[in-house]
């Protein structure tokens, strides 16, 4: 439940700077908080792919979760969190 309140509350800031947008006075810093937001989280998940990639690069031959105390990667756990799955 706490992760889908928090996704509400980032969709919720996200309009409201989106209003922002709308007016005159604050459309620049707006559009620059918008443009900021993007390229965070553009380089935030293309430093977790590379990660991963050079993860399974360097470890071609071994499975990440053939055992069961091997703890999920970060991208893994985005996954779970995004399709809601256990």
């Amino acid at each position: 439940m706490r992760g889908k309140t928090a996704g509400w509350m980032l969709f919720l800031g996200s309009l409201l700077l989106l209003s922002f947008a709308a007016t005159t006075r604050y459309s620049k810093t707006a559009d620059l908080a918008l443009i900021c937001g993007r390229m965070t989280l553009l380089v935030a998940v293309s430093v977790l792919v590379v990660r991963e990639r050079w993860k399974n690069y360097r470890n071609s031959g071994i499975r990440y979760n053939s055992k069961p105390d091997v703890p999920a990667t970060a991208l893994q756990r985005v996954r779970r969190w995004y399709y809601a799955e256990r």
